[in-house]
C-alpha cells in the first residue's frame, strides 16, 4: 500500500513538474507564424526569448527542429535552424586569477597579425535582464507533418543562486590600444549577477567562466512545440513519401517541376510527381534547393567548350545556349521549369550538371 501511495505521489509531482516546465515555457517563449502556408512553399517562425525572470538570464543556444515520429517519414530529428547567444574569448593567453577575482587575457602580435586562439572556457554571453527580450527567424520550407512535429529547444542560465557566484566578470581595463604596441592585456573582473546595470548588455564587454565539466551547473532546458499551419498540397508530401524508399538524406519540394524530391547517398536522387516518379543517378538536391531558395526564374551554367559536346548540341536545340557564341567557355540559361528535363537529358548523353557547369559523368 505504502508503496503505490509512493508511487501515486511521484506521478502527481512528475506531471505538476511537467506542467509547470510548459506554463514557463510559454511564457518565457513566444511564437510568430504564418498562416494558412501552402506545403512545400517557402515560409518562417519567429521566436522571441523574454526574460519573465526577476534576475538576469544568459541564453545559450535555441534550436528550431522537427521531432523524429515512427509513423512518419521522419524517423530522425531534423534541425531547421539554431542560434547560439554567446562566442568564446579569442586571445593568446588566459588566466584567472581566482583569488584576485579577475580574469587576464593577453593579446600578442605575431607580425602583423594578432595571435588570438579561442577559449571555451570563457565566454562573451548575450544577457538578458529582466523584462528585456531576443528574437531569432528561422526561414525553411514547410511540411504539413510540421503541424503536430515543430519544437524549440532553449537552453538558459539563471544568474542566480550560488552555483553561478563567481562566474561572471565585466570589462576593467581601457578600450583603446596603441596602434604599435605588440601586445596589451584585457583585465575582466568579477561582479554579482545582481551589479549588471547596462540596459543592453554588450557580450564583448562581459565574460561567463565555464568550470570544467564536473564542476559545471547544468543549464535549464525548456521545449516549446511550435504551432504552424501548413495545408496538403493535391499531391501532397505524404503521398510522395509513400513512394518514396526509405533512407532519404534530404527531400525537398521543387515548385517550377510540381515534385517531391528525395535524395539518397547510394540511389541517387528521385523526382516524385502526381504521376510518375524519375529516378536519376546524381544528387541534385542542393541544386534544387538553391533554386528553389532564391525563386529563381532559370539556372546559368557554363563549361569549356569543347568539340561534339553533346550536352551542348542539346542546350542550342533547345534554345538554351547562343548557336552563334565561339567564347572559350560556353553557356546555357535553362528556364526554372526546363532544369528537371535537362538534368534528365543530361544523364542519358553522359554528362551531370550542377549549381555551376556541367561535364562529362567520369
Amino acid at each position: 500500500m505504502n508503496a503505490k501511495r509512493t508511487a501515486c505521489i511521484l506521478a502527481v509531482g512528475l506531471f505538476a513538474l511537467v506542467a509547470g516546465c510548459d506554463n514557463l515555457a510559454r511564457r518565457l517563449i513566444t511564437v510568430a507564424s504564418t498562416p494558412a502556408v501552402l506545403e512545400g512553399q517557402r515560409t518562417q517562425v519567429t521566436i522571441t526569448l523574454r526574460n519573465i525572470h526577476p534576475y538576469p538570464i544568459i541564453p545559450t543556444a535555441l534550436t528550431l527542429y522537427v521531432r523524429q515520429d515512427p509513423t512518419e517519414y521522419f524517423l530522425v530529428r531534423q534541425t531547421i535552424g539554431q542560434a547560439e547567444y554567446y562566442e568564446p574569448l579569442q586571445a593568446t593567453e588566459v588566466r584567472h586569477l581566482q583569488t584576485l577575482d579577475r580574469i587576464e587575457a593577453d593579446q600578442v602580435r605575431d607580425g602583423k597579425h594578432w595571435r588570438r586562439v579561442p577559449d571555451s572556457r570563457f565566454l562573451h554571453p548575450r544577457i538578458l535582464l529582466p523584462g528585456k527580450s531576443v528574437s531569432e527567424t528561422f526561414q525553411f520550407q514547410a511540411y504539413e507533418p510540421y503541424r503536430r512535429l515543430l519544437y524549440c529547444d532553449l537552453y538558459y542560465l539563471p544568474l542566480t543562486g550560488d552555483q553561478w557566484r563567481d562566474r561572471l566578470f565585466v570589462h576593467t581595463s581601457p578600450r583603446s590600444v596603441d596602434p604599435e604596441a605588440e601586445r596589451y592585456t584585457d583585465v575582466y573582473r568579477r561582479i554579482d549577477q545582481d551589479t549588471v546595470t547596462d540596459p543592453e548588455p554588450d557580450p564583448q564587454k562581459y565574460l561567463l567562466f565555464r568550470p570544467r565539466r564536473h564542476h559545471a551547473a547544468t543549464p535549464t532546458l525548456l521545449t516549446r512545440r511550435v504551432p504552424i499551419d501548413v495545408r496538403p498540397r493535391p499531391f501532397s508530401y505524404r503521398a510522395a513519401a509513400r513512394r518514396a524508399a526509405m533512407g532519404a538524406r534530404t527531400h525537398l519540394y521543387f515548385s517550377a517541376g510540381e515534385c517531391w524530391v528525395f535524395e539518397y547517398p547510394q540511389d541517387g536522387t528521385w523526382l516524385i510527381g502526381p504521376v510518375a516518379t524519375v529516378k536519376l543517378n546524381g544528387h541534385y538536391a542542393s541544386l534544387l534547393a538553391d533554386v528553389e531558395l532564391r525563386q529563381a526564374q532559370s539556372l546559368a551554367i557554363s563549361a569549356p567548350r569543347e568539340q561534339n559536346d553533346k550536352l551542348l548540341q542539346y542546350f542550342q536545340k533547345a534554345a538554351f545556349s547562343d548557336p552563334k557564341d565561339t567564347a572559350a567557355n560556353a553557356t546555357a540559361t535553362i528556364p526554372a521549369e526546363s532544369i528537371l528535363p535537362a538534368l534528365e537529358h543530361a544523364e542519358a548523353t553522359g554528362y551531370v550538371i550542377d549549381s555551376r557547369t556541367w561535364k562529362p559523368v567520369q
